[in-house]
């Protein structure tokens, strides 16, 4: 084995271990890196079952080829870990990150329940992605570590407001991300608002439709390099309405993008910090919002998201911590 482990990140979520790959890369590290894309299929099976079955023969063989080179897997959501114990898979010590929904809800759903516990009692470390699954987390694996939702800051443009001004709710309308209360300060916000200012948000989520009639505007989802530009144009950004943000929130504060957000954010675990936002009931954010929209400039500089953020969430951050921890899972051959 060289000095240097030969690490495999496995799957993804909102690209976050793409973020970690490009990061190490900039310092020096070299990463491998296996998209959702190249893990398995993401359509839907075929109706004939030989073409389901076969059509999985080009994404065993890749995933093998991978990790017969790796020495270290770094698995990126708890039900990918079931594809490294696949017959003919060369075993490899894993990382296991729990992104969110696997540790938030499958753990505690027993048709995933054991999946979920096995991939975790197999990891030779566990972090957790999300601050409102710490409790989780700790409950099915004491030593389980925060990691956060990281983001490549380097990739990020810096926030320059356009000169139309807009507010952009930048999570996708679904229940994970308090749909419900998003689409009631939406309506809120278009009354308050009034028409010269544009309302925004993605056509992503079971609560699109209803976005769209509580006057958002809705957006076709975009490749990340436009959305990330979309972003840093708006004078306000609104984040999901939840004790918990996730990466695009972290992203538009790493621009240095204001922020607004319904409720309350929980602190991290690891600091106690919490999120420099707008925030509160839907009559608190409407009279922040208003007031930041008359100068966001001064509001941007007052939050401070940028500062908050970069060295918490930007993934140049945690190359050092990474690196230091495969080279210790390799060198005890994952015990």
């Amino acid at each position: 084995m060289s000095n240097e482990p030969k690490v495999l990140q496995f799957n993804d979520c909102a690209f976050v271990a793409r973020s970690m790959v490009r990061a190490a890369r900039r310092a020096g590290i070299t990463w491998d890196y296996l998209p959702p894309e190249q893990v398995r299929p993401l359509s839907a099976a075929p109706r004939n079952p030989f073409i389901a079955k076969t059509r999985f023969v080009p994404y065993v063989a890749r995933r093998a080829a991978k990790l017969l080179r790796a020495d270290v897997v770094h698995v990126h959501y708890g039900t990918s870990a079931r594809l490294l114990r696949e017959r003919g898979m060369p075993r490899r010590p894993y990382v296991l990150t729990l992104h969110g929904s696997d540790i938030r809800r499958q753990w505690r759903d027993p048709a995933f329940h054991d999946e979920i516990q096995r991939a975790i009692d197999g990891a030779a470390h566990v972090f957790f992605a999300n601050n409102d699954t710490a409790e989780n987390a700790h409950a099915a694996r004491a030593d389980a570590e925060f990691l956060p939702a990281l983001v490549d800051a380097a990739e990020l443009p810096a926030w320059d407001p356009a000169p139309e001004p807009s507010v952009l709710f930048v999570s996708r309308w679904d229940e994970d991300k308090g749909v419900e209360d998003q689409l009631r300060l939406a309506r809120a916000l278009r009354t308050a608002l009034g028409p010269g200012i544009r309302m925004l948000g993605l056509n992503w989520g079971p609560g699109a439709h209803s976005a769209a009639g509580a006057g958002v505007e809705l957006l076709d989802r975009m490749p990340q390099a436009e959305f990330h530009r979309l972003v840093s144009r708006a004078h306000l950004t609104i984040g999901q309405a939840t004790n918990n943000f996730a990466t695009s929130e972290f992203e538009a504060l790493c621009m240095g993008a204001p922020m607004a957000a319904l409720g309350q954010r929980l602190p991290r675990p690891d600091d106690g910090t919490t999120p420099p936002v707008l925030e509160g009931s839907v009559e608190q954010v409407i009279e922040q919002v208003a007031g930041a929209l008359q100068d966001p400039l001064a509001t941007a500089n007052r939050l401070g998201g940028a500062a908050w953020a970069l060295p918490r969430y930007d993934a140049a951050s945690y190359v050092a911590r990474l690196d230091a921890l495969y080279r210790g899972i390799a060198s005890s051959g994952g015990k």
